[in-house]
């Protein structure tokens, strides 16, 4: 009883991903998330880097 008792209540896994992927539709918030979200992160990070070196270059003028 147990043995059948411990297939029958086994859960199989629902998150598997598919198995042929479908393509990204191309809606608005994609198109956000996937392309400009990214593109201005590298460009605030660049941002910040330069600020960064600046200042260090104005508190340590002698180097």
């Amino acid at each position: 009883m147990l043995c059948a008792g411990v297939v029958a209540l086994a859960q199989t896994p629902d998150m598997y991903p598919p198995p042929v992927p479908e393509p990204i539709e191309p809606t608005l918030f994609n198109i956000i998330l996937y392309l400009v979200l990214p593109v201005l992160m590298i460009v605030f990070y660049i941002y910040y880097r330069r600020k960064k070196r600046k200042e260090n270059k104005n508190q340590n003028p002698e180097k």
